[in-house]
């Protein structure tokens, strides 16, 4: 392809720079310093009070003269530099377009060859992660791999980086749960919250939400006990399911409920229980498939 470049040692502007002056500018800045030193320590008072307004009507008809000039002469010398600018800037307007365009289809070439790239990349981080025995949404893929000068060896090496640090928190994440199976075995408590917690919060804090968990189930248990011996104590059932107190007074009844229950996992099943046997009640659980289990 030929290419038509203009040599930066050829590009040459020629001008030719004015000297801008009065005509007798020494003979000006004389005047000037003269009526400046004359009219300085001038004082407005009674007596001065005209004369001084005239002084400054003179000073300001000086000012709009030498202003006039100097706005008049810059005018005329600012009109071939904007000319030029004007030249200048259709010039690199016509240049800009075709690098507009040019721009816009390497934009489009190369947004091709990065999505052929990340196809061809994308499958091979798939039989990387399937090596590893691992799954696309637990392995991230690094959007800057497609980056076209983004090496393909080096990208191998990250992938395979990636992945091995996956594993090794799949490993810590498994230990740790086995650690809270182990505790809820310990404390004889459901371990099913505390495992949500696992990758949320450090083992140590969720072993310690554990124990306070246990105290209090300990301390809740104590206190229904207590309750239950207060009121068995001060009140006795009747024949008829009617509980009343030391003085006859009718203060409960006791009556039989029928619940169902749908959807119940094992683990809730199991609460459900827990919670039942630790408030006193007993019951039959009859379940869907005709398993029967009672409350002990």
């Amino acid at each position: 392809m030929e290419n038509n470049i203009i040599d930066p040692k050829t590009l040459k502007v020629q001008s030719e720079l004015p000297r801008i002056e009065f005509e007798n500018q020494n003979q000006l800045e004389k005047t000037v310093d003269a009526m400046v030193e004359r009219f300085t320590g001038l004082v407005v008072t009674k007596d001065t009070y005209k004369p001084s307004k005239e002084v400054r009507a003179e000073i300001n008809k000086v000012i709009k003269i030498i202003d006039r000039q100097r706005i008049d002469k810059v005018n005329e010398v600012k009109k071939p530099i904007d000319d030029f600018n004007d030249r200048t800037k259709a010039l690199t307007a016509k240049l800009s377009a075709v690098s507009d365009n040019l721009g816009k289809q390497l934009n489009d070439y190369n947004d091709k060859r990065r999505a052929g790239k990340h196809e061809i990349q994308f499958a091979k981080f798939k039989q990387i992660i399937d090596e590893y025995g691992l799954q696309l949404d637990q392995v991230p893929y690094n959007p800057k791999w497609d980056n076209l000068s983004f090496a393909f060896p080096t990208f191998v090496k990250e992938a395979k980086e990636v992945c091995e640090k996956a594993l090794q928190a799949q490993k810590q994440l498994k230990e740790i749960r086995q650690a809270v199976i182990a505790r809820g075995d310990e404390l004889s408590i459901g371990v099913q919250p505390f495992l949500e917690q696992v990758g949320k919060k450090d083992l140590a804090d969720i072993l310690r939400d554990m124990s306070n968990y246990k105290k209090e189930l300990i301390n809740v248990v104590t206190e229904k006990e207590e309750r239950k011996q207060e009121l068995d104590k001060n009140n006795h059932v009747l024949a008829n399911g009617k509980v009343v107190n030391s003085n006859g007074e009718i203060v409960d009844e006791k009556v039989t409920v029928r619940l169902i229950i749908k959807d119940l996992t094992q683990y809730q099943l199991n609460q459900l229980k827990s919670y039942l046997k630790d408030n006193g009640l007993h019951g039959t659980f009859r379940l869907l498939n005709n398993e029967v289990t009672n409350v002990q």
